[in-house]
């Protein structure tokens, strides 16, 4: 073989091998994450602050904090209750925040065999267990579909509602939303769907950071929190509970029955819903009359990247529309002066074991 050919040879077997090199270091971190239990999460996350109320046979994991009003706060897909921590702390001082982590996520208990509440019901249960009645309600994407589904159900119970970044029509283009963004995050959404069946940190910091624009706010922490949260078995059990939409049609129907005071924040930058799409939700709540308010510089996840912009705007809002003296009792309930009932509390220790949770249905 002449010098000239074999050299040639020699460079394409060279690049071979990088190349699968660096595939293989590229694939590496993002496969498959190992399994974490319920039991060893709670061991991990749960604080101070942790209540658990049984709400249909489900233990559902939740935080109750201020005084005030009552603002009960949805977090979106893959999330937990930590979502609203920021905006919380600035709330919390003339609002009762209450915050759950939606079954079967977070701490929350998986959802036992034959469990059919909808929603918008499981919401009214869990309300009714904590002896609560009217409530301002604020969601983030799939956490606002959690929202408007209550809102649009139990209008009496709904002083006001928030939608920060929800999907106003069904199904979400989730090939659009990735088409959107660069290509190595493209690479990556591919790659860890191929390689992990449970993501892997690296995977989830991908993720996160696909979903902000100020990347400094994604911290170590928020990162491990997703992973730890995502690798119990549960995680992506689809229930009866999980607020899904596929038929635009029921979505039409839910958001023109909101006749509450509304709110829609909007982030600029979100790969998921583009800024137009905000007027699609406003156009479809024809209900009430909607307050469009636009956050610059931020994208899919308002209430974790700019939680303090997110409180100022829905603090001003609900300062204007929620009455101080509205009733924040249950039918039937007694006067409970800021504390949930008795058998609603917890001392923060973790709660039996439920039933093994069904395998997904739909």
């Amino acid at each position: 073989m002449p010098v000239i050919a074999r050299n040639a040879l020699l460079s394409i077997v060279g690049l071979a091998l990088v190349a699968a090199l660096a595939a293989a270091l590229y694939i590496a971190p993002r496969r498959t994450a190992p399994s974490i239990t319920l039991e060893q999460l709670r061991e991990q996350y749960q604080g101070p602050l942790s209540k658990y109320v049984e709400v249909a046979g489900v233990p559902v994991h939740y935080q109750d904090e201020g005084s005030g009003p009552v603002l009960l706060a949805f977090h979106g897909s893959f999330g937990a209750l930590q979502t609203y921590d920021g905006v919380t702390a600035k709330l919390r001082d003339r609002y009762r925040i209450i915050r759950f982590d939606q079954p079967p996520t977070g701490l929350s208990g998986p959802v036992p065999a034959g469990f059919d509440l909808t929603p918008e019901a499981f919401v009214h249960e869990f309300l009714v267990k904590l002896g609560l009645g009217k409530v301002a309600v604020i969601g983030n994407s799939s956490g606002g579909i959690f929202a408007y589904r209550f809102a649009a159900s139990y209008p009496q119970d709904v002083t006001a509602v928030v939608l920060v970044n929800t999907p106003p029509s069904a199904p979400v283009d989730n090939a659009g939303a990735l088409a959107r963004q660069p290509w190595i995050e493209q690479l990556s959404v591919k790659t860890c769907a191929k390689f992990a069946k449970r993501r892997s940190l690296t995977c989830w910091r991908d993720f996160l950071e696909s979903m902000y624009i100020r990347k400094e706010r994604v911290s170590d922490a928020l990162v491990q929190q997703y992973y730890d949260y995502n690798r119990q078995p549960g995680a992506g059990q689809l229930t009866s509970i999980a607020a899904i939409m596929r038929v635009d049609a029921q979505v039409i129907d839910y958001l023109s029955k909101i006749t509450a005071p509304t709110l829609v924040l909007w982030g600029t930058h979100s790969p998921v819903l583009p800024p137009d799409t905000s007027k699609i939700l406003v156009s479809r709540l024809t209900a009430t009359q909607p307050e469009l308010k636009i956050l610059d510089n931020v994208a899919h996840y308002p209430p974790l990247e700019a939680p303090d912009e997110v409180a100022a705007a829905a603090g001003e809002f609900l300062d204007r529309v929620v009455p101080r003296d509205a009733a924040a009792l249950a039918p039937g309930s007694a006067a409970v002066d800021g504390a949930a009932p008795a058998n609603a509390q917890a001392s923060g220790t973790v709660p039996p074991a439920p039933p093994a949770p069904p395998a997904p249905g739909h």
